[in-house]
């Protein structure tokens, strides 16, 4: 019997902004991935972390939907905003499974970050409840991966998958140093506000 449960890639991040690289990430997973659906789970900044280099979570939220507008396969998740502190994305999915039970959920992670996921609040929980499908980062490639190591987890590595090389850190220094780097962002149409929000955090 084929089941009819709707299949969702959650991606989470602070997309702080959104841009290319994180488009063509989530559209890999929906072209090649066993996802009907990929949520961006939009992630509150660390407090401890500069505050000039933050932006706001409603602008972020906001950037999102313009981006994602017209395709239906992405939606935005904005529940961690909701969430107790301190967030842990064990947390967060246990909260989504309990909100969207008829879903069932896969994980998005980069490389770079499995290799430290033994320093994430109850990890070995989170490789048991949720299949993991990797992407490789730059420096971290997926050849340096031993599954054996982590025997509890569902691991799915996409060699395949499009190298996430372009930061946004990169993107909100070009934008206050005056370089145009627009196409290169998920709205390039609001690349001037981008950097009039990136200003007002300065002054």
């Amino acid at each position: 019997m084929i089941s009819s449960r709707r299949r969702v890639c959650l991606y989470f991040g602070s997309f702080n902004p959104l841009h290319r690289a994180h488009l063509h990430l989530a559209q890999f997973a929906l072209d090649s991935l066993p996802c009907d659906e990929v949520w961006l789970v939009l992630s509150p900044l660390n407090p401890l972390k500069d505050r000039t280099t933050q932006l706001p979570f409603a602008w972020r939220a906001d950037y999102i939907r313009r981006a994602i507008q017209g395709e239906p396969r992405l939606r935005l998740i904005t529940l961690e905003e909701l969430l107790p502190l301190p967030h842990y994305t064990v947390r967060s999915i246990r909260a989504l499974r309990l909100l969207y039970p008829e879903y069932d959920f896969s994980l998005l992670i980069g490389s770079d970050n499995l290799r430290l996921i033994d320093r994430w609040y109850d990890y070995q929980r989170l490789l048991r409840i949720i299949p993991l499908h990797v992407y490789p980062r730059p420096g971290y490639p997926l050849e340096d991966i031993d599954p054996a190591a982590l025997p509890e987890a569902m691991l799915h590595l996409h060699p395949e998958a499009p190298q996430m090389d372009l930061a946004a850190t990169e993107l909100r220094e070009a934008a206050l140093s005056g370089e145009d780097r627009s196409a290169e962002t998920a709205v390039p149409e609001l690349w001037e506000e981008l950097r009039a929000q990136l200003l007002s955090l300065q002054s």
